[in-house]
């Protein structure tokens, strides 16, 4: 709604037009009406009308005061119409300043004069409003490096012409001939969400600036408690001997810094970098094998103890409920599943896990929707109820909470066009 207000110090007139229009119906709003010039700029400061239609003549300050006392900061709002007699038509013609816009003569107004002029003065508002409107930031080629590999962790990737395009395009280069995925977990409380999203990106960006000074790699934010870090290995390299003590080292700065501990998840190493995802799964998968005293953990097909046993179990229904989001995942639906009863397979969760069932089942949810959201232009509601959501009203709550903005505010982010750059980065 545009915002009007009136200003006569003659009650009828002021009477005469707010019963003259459909103001609502206009898309306008009169948030008040002023006796005086003295008292409309009080109104204008507390209110902050887009339009004034004020009368010149008036006790106290007249319209023209008023008009240069709201500008006098530079300000082209609030753009003001006003009214006058015919004896002061010339003179006000002659007058057309002050962020005035249009002028009526009061004994001809009619409701069609006075809707063209709110129309003109709105449109006057408008522009000013858009050049007040701050400046995008410059969206930085890392922007569409980061969307790059999120699609590559969604697997999205089927063409391989497309993607080898892409990565020319973004100065991504691909030269080991293995890659392995570590996912790094914040071991924090619950905090409220700007609080965790303030640390998220804190922890993430020093990751980003900390493990290339050990390794190549790249850096990922997946959500607000983990983000991916792909890595290069050669043939013959052993990863558990090459990256235990990097990631270890790497943790403990973060720890010293945020006072925050960094735990570590590491997949099994590809051969093509467009099954990547594959280790990105592996890593998840064995989250839950971290616990306080090994802050580094490597997925292994086979389990080595009873305890390994159960959080890879854990781990295959993890992987269950990513590759079935757009299905019912109740407690209930899920341990049928696998053939356990549903307290059984909350007590797993809650024992050998980062999170709870429901807790897992929404953030993964969140994750895969972040996934589309880079890779595709689908809307909000198909992107709900593709990753399984009953709403995408319900969908637009539980993201903005997790990730601290709406998801259309996250699409804007991810669909900016990027300006020319010529860094490269290579893993």
């Amino acid at each position: 709604m545009t915002r009007v207000l009136l200003v006569d110090d003659e009650p009828l007139v002021l009477i005469g037009m707010q019963g003259m229009l459909n103001w609502a119906a206009l898309g306008y709003e009169v948030v008040g009406t002023a006796r005086n010039g003295a008292e409309a700029l009080r109104a204008v400061q507390e209110k902050q009308p887009d339009i004034v239609v004020s009368d010149i003549r008036m006790p106290v300050m007249d319209g023209f005061a008023l008009a240069e006392a709201c500008h006098k900061d530079g300000s082209a709002l609030p753009a003001f119409i006003m009214l006058t007699s015919y004896e002061e038509f010339d003179y006000v013609k002659r007058s057309m300043r002050l962020g005035v816009v249009d002028y009526l003569v009061k004994i001809d107004l009619t409701a069609d004069g006075l809707t063209a002029a709110l129309e003109h003065a709105r449109d006057t508002a408008e522009k000013e409003k858009k050049l007040r409107m701050p400046s995008p930031a410059p969206v930085s080629l890392d922007t569409f490096r980061d969307r790059l590999f999120l699609q590559l962790y969604g697997g999205l990737f089927t063409d391989r012409a497309v993607f080898d395009r892409q990565c020319a395009e973004l100065g991504v280069t691909f030269k080991a001939p293995r890659h392995i995925v570590a996912v790094g977990s914040l071991q924090t409380p619950d905090l409220p969400t700007s609080q965790l999203v303030t640390l998220s990106t804190g922890v993430t960006r020093m990751a980003a600036e900390t493990l290339p000074k050990y390794r190549p790699c790249r850096v990922t934010a997946m959500d607000l408690r983990h983000f991916s870090v792909l890595l290069p290995l050669e043939a013959d390299e052993d990863p558990e001997a090459v990256l235990a003590p990097i990631l270890k080292t790497a943790g403990q700065i973060l720890y010293n810094y945020f006072s925050t501990a960094i735990c570590w998840a590491v997949g099994r190493p590809v051969n093509d970098i467009l099954k990547i995802s594959e280790s990105q799964h592996d890593a998840f998968a064995a989250l839950p094998l971290l616990h306080e005293g090994e802050p580094v953990a490597f997925y292994h097909e086979s389990p080595n103890t009873q305890l390994d046993h159960r959080a890879q179990v854990v781990g295959q229904v993890q992987q269950y409920i990513r590759d079935h989001l757009s299905e019912r995942l109740t407690l209930n639906d899920v341990a049928a599943v696998f053939n356990f009863s549903p307290n059984y397979l909350s007590q797993l969760f809650a024992q050998n896990s980062e999170s709870g069932f429901v807790e897992f089942v929404t953030a993964t949810r969140i994750t895969a929707a972040k996934e589309l959201m880079a890779s595709t232009d689908l809307k909000v509601y198909e992107i709900s109820d593709k990753v399984g959501f009953d709403s995408a009203f319900y969908f637009s709550k539980v993201f903005k909470k997790l990730e601290g903005v709406s998801p259309r505010e996250y699409m804007q982010r991810m669909k900016v066009s990027y300006v020319d750059a010529k860094d490269e980065a290579t893993v």
